[in-house]
């Protein structure tokens, strides 16, 4: 038993050896991508650069304490305390903020937050099991020590953390009003990748992030989907994000990195290649048939700027002055596209202020307004890196999410919560601030209960429903 002991106590040194070498080194060959993704978090924004070197310096500290028989029990302590630590920051990840980029380097990268929660406690567990094992006086250890190498991280990302809590809340008052029967259907999905497509009226169109060429048809019964495979007369073409829009009875399949859309008419599922002229977008929405609105990268002025195209003439037109930038023009313009068919208006909402763009469909006439909140400003701060890439340097509050449009009003999933709103509260609820277009003025607020958090891909609204598209379903209330 003693034997088992000592070997047991010396393969979990040399497991700690080998995970802290790999990590650091992991970290060091992608340092600046490393203190990139420790920006982006809310926790070590603030922290960024020293973190990063404290981090590396810490793991490569306990790697030679481990190696030294004498200072073993010390590097065990000290791996117990850093797995705590680690644990307890995905802890907090996992329930008090959105999903941030994982900074563990490596392979571990590859992970998701529960599986590295889980593999976390696991190394935890079997650190705190060999300093057992290491130890004379165990009762004083599992009192004393202990308690103590855990409290320390808990205490330490608690205080770092609180602010963070407090950053998502405004002076507003919201008017909360419940529109909804009880009546309540579901539809499980398989899968995870699915988007809203669009819609004719009560009938719903699903396509799939992952199966591009699937349309999935929810019956306006909402009790069965049907799915159907479009036909391309070119297959050639080498896609890399494919999505569908359907303005019924016409739809569109596109990928903005190749310079072709392909164009058919409900019920066939035959798709034709039309080509757009070198014309590369990030967003694309129908207006009409052959008709579109879009957004692009323009190089020459490195920024994004909204455009018209019309396929048949294959013509487009950048209208450079509908959105404009207060940082860095790629980033801080990020947001969603929307058109009002009603009022015949495009719509631009920004993902990280609280201004939203409308247009006529020529994209002249611009109207803006704001939502509720009071975030004027982008708050960004971006870093080119060595290789040519640009990124964030924190994580910026998210303002206007998930969005839709209907008779003349701007459904808006909003992160921000409003006077009094408990955090606890609002992150287990949809919230759904509604505007009138024509007025330009905020109306009241749905609340919808998501009790387990789930990611909400997106919302629609028609005559008689309210549907909510999630990561395991689609959910529709009736109005009353």
């Amino acid at each position: 038993m003693k034997a088992f002991k000592t070997k047991f106590v010396l393969l979990t040194g040399f497991f700690f050896i080998l995970l802290f070498c790999y990590t650091a080194i992991s970290k060091m060959f992608d340092f600046e991508n490393f203190q990139v993704q420790l920006a982006q978090s809310p926790l070590t924004n603030a922290y960024s650069i020293s973190i990063s070197y404290t981090v590396i310096l810490v793991e490569l500290i306990i790697v030679c304490l481990l190696c030294v028989p004498r200072l073993r029990l010390i590097g065990l302590h000290a791996s117990f305390t850093l797995m705590s630590l680690f644990t307890i920051y995905i802890y907090i990840i996992l329930n008090y903020s959105d999903n941030i980029p994982c900074s563990c380097g490596g392979v571990l990268e590859k992970l998701g937050w529960s599986e590295h929660l889980i593999f976390n406690l696991v190394c935890a567990a079997i650190a705190l099991i060999a300093i057992v094992i290491s130890t004379e006086n165990k009762r004083k250890i599992l009192l004393a020590v202990m308690p103590a190498e855990m409290i320390i991280p808990s205490v330490l990302l608690t205080m770092t953390f609180y602010p963070v809590i407090k950053q998502n809340q405004d002076s507003f008052v919201r008017k909360i009003i419940d529109p909804f029967t009880s009546e309540l259907k579901m539809i499980d999905l398989e899968k995870s990748n699915h988007y809203f497509a669009g819609n004719y009226n009560d009938t719903i169109f699903l396509a799939d992030s992952k199966t591009p060429l699937l349309l999935r048809t929810v019956d306006p019964k909402f009790d069965k989907i049907k799915t159907d495979k479009i036909r391309l007369d070119d297959y050639s073409l080498k896609f890399r994000s494919v999505r569908i829009n359907v303005l019924y009875p016409y739809f569109s399949l596109s990928d903005g990195k190749v310079p072709v859309i392909f164009e058919g008419e409900l019920p066939s599922m035959d798709a034709n290649k039309t080509a757009v002229r070198n014309l590369y977008f990030s967003k694309l929405s129908p207006t009409g048939q052959h008709q579109y609105v879009f957004r692009a990268f323009v190089t020459e002025t490195k920024k994004s700027e909204l455009g018209v195209l019309n396929t048949v003439e294959n013509r487009y037109t950048l209208k450079p002055k509908v959105i404009k930038s207060d940082v860095d023009g790629i980033f801080d313009v990020d947001g969603n596209l929307w058109v009002d068919m009603e009022n015949r208006r495009i719509l631009y909402t920004y993902l990280y202020r609280n201004e939203i763009v409308s247009a006529d469909f020529d994209l002249d006439n611009l109207e803006m307004f704001n939502t509720i909140d009071s975030f004027s400003r982008s708050d960004i701060k971006v870093k080119e890196l060595s290789n040519g890439q640009t990124k964030m340097m924190r994580s910026p509050q998210e303002i206007n999410v998930r969005q839709t449009v209907f008779a003349g009003r701007l459904y808006n999933i909003s992160k921000i919560r409003g006077k009094d709103e408990s955090f606890r509260d609002f992150r287990k609820s949809i919230v759904i601030d509604i505007y009138d277009l024509k007025k330009k003025k905020y109306l009241y607020s749905y609340k919808l209960k998501n009790e387990d958090r789930s990611s909400v891909k997106g919302i629609l609204r028609t005559k008689k429903y309210f549907y909510v598209l999630s990561s395991e379903r689609i959910t529709r209330y009736a109005f009353k």
